[in-house]
């Protein structure tokens, strides 16, 4: 019988039995030593996968944060026996350990800016045309007119990237007091400016979301996306190698619950 899991929790004892999974399956905990993981039994293959199911997952997840920690499961990790399952706690079990410890009484916000790129990318390339007398390159040959079209652009690539640091920095000011610890990933597209993570102690998240309002609230041509408090989705640190399946670091689910519930901007 293989075994659809949701997280692995700080916990060997049972769970609340309300608890359904996945096409309204039971859910339990299996117990390695000190620790589990909540899984459901699958009979049969699972009929349909849909954003819906991600959302099911999402929703196991959570009832298991209001009385555990939790590392969640990457979306659709399925173990073929019991056996298997166990045997992977027991390869993991340290890094399981450290990161529910570490993770305890915490959750995670993310943040994406959005900014206007092309009136930024045109307002360097107009200041750059004033000042382009300084790049001393004839133009005498087909050979020194394109070193000094991709010179030009090297300029104005490296102006945008700075703006976008120095942005990024007075951005991420606003919370660096406040969170445990931050992934912020950087001009994923020209217009996304930043898609960020936030790991935050459960007793600041009013200081957090206090924070951001006043990010909202300040001037200028940004937009922001707001999402959680979610589970530890983006923190969880593995000093094993992972196996062909990594199982954890679900960033995945994350894209799909925040597509399925269009979030925002606010809290």
């Amino acid at each position: 019988m293989r075994l659809y899991t949701y997280a692995i929790i700080n916990s060997k004892d049972e769970i609340d039995e309300s608890i359904t999974g996945l096409e309204r399956s039971s859910v339990y905990n299996i117990a390695y030593r000190d620790i589990g993981v909540v899984a459901s039994e699958l009979n049969e293959e699972i009929k349909q996968i849909t954003d819906n199911s991600a959302l099911e997952h999402e929703k196991v997840v959570e009832r298991l944060m209001t009385n555990f920690t939790v590392l969640p499961m990457r979306f659709l990790t399925i173990f073929n026996t019991k056996e298997d399952l166990l045997s992977t706690l027991a390869f993991y079990y340290e890094d399981f350990k450290n990161n529910l410890e570490r993770l305890s009484n915490k959750v995670e916000f993310g943040i994406k800016v959005i900014w206007p790129a092309d009136p930024i990318r045109q307002r360097i390339i107009e200041a750059y045309n004033k000042t382009r007398h300084n790049v001393s390159i004839s133009m005498d040959s087909p050979a020194k007119s394109f070193l000094k079209e991709k010179l030009e652009k090297h300029i104005i690539d490296k102006e945008f990237e700075e703006e976008a640091n120095r942005c990024i920095a007075v951005i991420d000011d606003y919370f660096n007091k406040i969170a445990r610890e931050k992934k912020l990933k950087k001009l994923q597209t020209e217009n996304l400016l930043l898609n960020s993570s936030y790991l935050v102690d459960k007793d600041r998240q009013n200081d957090f979301k206090q924070a951001f309002e006043q990010l909202r609230s300040a001037p200028g041509d940004l937009k922001f996306l707001f999402s959680g408090p979610w589970p530890c989705y983006n923190f969880v640190t593995l000093t094993k190698k992972p196996a062909s399946t990594y199982y954890l670091g679900v960033e995945d689910i994350l894209d799909k619950l925040i597509r399925q519930q269009d979030l925002r901007e606010k809290v």
